[in-house]
């Protein structure tokens, strides 16, 4: 997951730290109405990797708010002053191969928890080592590891920062999309989590051997990593400040009940319309996944959250891309942010570089389908109607089109054309039972389709529910022979295994 591009001139630093890490920098806080929640996300669909669309830009200025914050909120004008308080920990919290030794600078290797031997990628800054520093904790994508990621996205920027920067590398803990534990099936949201267990002792370890500063823990990650921010914040927002959700997947990866976030920032962000992903993920061929309807999910889903102050970032067609030209402002935005900011504010966005090569709001990003498909009619009752699910839930969306693309040509819809599908349909749907089915189809047919994994959902309910048991049904066979041709669309058509 490449396509990275180069980072820019550096910002000013917060006051209270000017003697060790920069200058000062405004505050960009202000006050927010609290919002509510949205529905959870059903749970399964097509585990890849993710999504990107349109986003309205609105690149404010920065302004250093004034009166008060709501209660229990610090005070926005007091934000630079929150001290560097450093994490309590002691060497007991580390690993027996650790508690003598201190994470070095490159690779630390054999670093055990849960049963794994893990690795990870240090870089320190450069000066005072007394003072509890900033922590940036980041997540590679697929086929990195924590080095490769740190380099392409260029986090040594962080350090230059004054940030200790921790890049752990993946071992392919995910069942989904196998690379960290991110995405978790219906019933699965709460399990353990090796990973997350890996990042919070890996966290309390450095810490034993270096000052850090428990009210500047930031997190972050690219694609894979993205999808294994999304997961690990909403469990653990306790622990961090802020984080950068980049590319990542959101459906699938909150726990049940949805969770009441603690006060932190999050930064969502993707490489513009064109952040779309091809390639394997262990076994799996992923083919044109967009980021952008993901990202849409996620922009809404901590808009609505109470506590948490969002902003996102469209990158402008860069890609599959950490958005490195603009490193400098997201550090500057998080410095900005303390723990317990924001609170229940709205954020102002200090102006993007011109070199930035994005653009940035506090405004939700909403992603629509790109092409409309219209089914007509059939001579074979409710054809049309399940044709249409496959086109309003597959074809129209953007995520999992270019996944399905083999499997929804080979059904008969083909870019905007539809007429393939009523054809086959009606030559498919011959046994007796096939009348039921089809009735069951229409009746799903009639649920709104939205874009993004979630968006699939329906469909694939669909297909689950009305082929379930149906083993003479010569449409369900016909439709799930195709689909068994995609090892990853057939993890979610989970009744296909029955033909």
């Amino acid at each position: 997951m490449v396509n990275d591009v180069t980072g820019l001139s550096r910002r000013e630093n917060t006051a209270t730290w000017a003697t060790t890490w920069g200058k000062r920098i405004p505050i960009i806080r202000a006050n927010r109405q609290a919002m509510v929640r949205p529905a959870s996300l059903a749970a399964s669909f097509l585990a890849l990797a993710l999504s990107a669309f349109a986003c309205s830009s609105s690149e404010s200025t920065a302004v250093t708010p004034t009166g008060g914050a709501d209660a229990g909120v610090v005070d926005p004008q007091k934000a630079e002053d929150v001290p560097a308080v450093a994490i309590q920990a002691s060497t007991d919290d580390c690993p027996a191969a650790y508690q003598g030794k201190a994470p070095a600078p490159g690779w630390n290797r054999g670093f055990e928890v849960a049963g794994q031997k893990r690795d990870f990628w240090a870089i320190f800054p450069e000066g005072d080592s007394t003072t509890p520093a900033p922590v940036f904790m980041a997540y590679n994508g697929t086929s990195e590891n924590g080095q490769a990621f740190a380099e392409r996205a260029d986090l040594a920027a962080f350090a230059k920062r004054g940030f200790v920067v921790l890049a752990p590398s993946s071992v392919g803990n995910g069942a989904i999309w196998p690379i960290w534990d991110s995405m978790r099936a219906e019933g699965d949201e709460n399990k353990p989590n090796k990973d997350v267990e890996f990042v919070e002792t890996l966290l309390k370890c450095a810490a034993a051997h270096r000052p850090l500063d428990k009210n500047r823990v930031y997190t972050g990650g690219h694609s894979a990593g993205g999808i294994f921010t999304n997961h690990i914040i909403q469990r653990k927002s306790e622990l961090f400040a802020g984080a950068i959700v980049a590319s990542g997947v959101f459906t699938q990866t909150s726990p049940t009940p949805e969770p009441v976030m603690d006060k932190m920032l999050v930064l969502v962000t993707w490489g513009g319309d064109n952040d779309k992903y091809t390639g394997k993920a262990g076994d799996r061929d992923v083919t044109d996944f967009s980021f952008v309807p993901e990202a849409s999910s996620a922009t809404k889903f901590y808009n609505n959250q109470k506590n948490v102050g969002q902003a996102n970032c469209k990158g402008k067609n860069l890609g599959h891309a950490w958005l490195s030209p603009i490193n400098d402002w997201m550090i500057d935005l998080l410095l900005a942010h303390p723990k317990g900011f924001p609170g229940a504010g709205a954020l102002e966005l200090a102006p993007v570089p011109a070199t930035g090569r994005a653009t940035c709001t506090t405004e939700p990003f909403t992603a629509t389908a790109s092409i409309t498909i219209s089914c007509g009619a059939s001579t074979t009752a409710n054809c049309q109607n399940a044709c249409q699910l496959f086109a309003d839930c597959g074809a129209e969306n953007a995520s999992v089109a270019g996944v399905l693309k083999k499997e929804l040509a080979a059904l008969g819809i083909a870019g905007t054309n539809c007429g393939g599908c009523i054809k086959r349909c009606e030559e498919k749907a011959t046994a007796p039972v096939d009348a039921e089915v089809l009735d069951c189809m229409k009746t799903s047919q009639k649920t709104e389709c939205a874009q993004g994994i979630a968006g699939a959902f329906p469909l694939i309910d669909a297909v689950n529910i009305c082929c379930k048991g149906k083993s003479t049904s010569n449409y369900c066979k016909d439709v799930c022979t195709v689909i068994k041709g995609n090892g990853t669309a057939l993890g979610y058509f989970a009744t296909c295994q029955e033909f």
